[in-house]
């Protein structure tokens, strides 16, 4: 999720500066109950993604819809 600006391969999605990809969880309040590990750690991950973008002076790349 970190290279989402960058032309590098690791993704097929590729943001311009400003866009931010939404990423829908459907039933967020199930997944959570069955499996709270996965649901943090993606919300986790997210977060420290946003950071590195913010810390680079970039806006955040990601949003969760729950």
């Amino acid at each position: 999720m970190s290279y989402l600006r960058d032309d590098a391969g690791m993704t097929r999605f590729n943001l311009s500066a400003e866009e931010c990809l939404s990423i829908e969880v459907t039933d967020a309040e199930s997944f959570k109950k069955r499996l709270p590990e996965i649901f943090d750690a993606l919300v986790e991950c997210m977060a420290f993604v946003n950071k590195r973008y913010v810390e680079n002076g970039e806006s955040p790349a990601l949003s969760i819809v729950l």
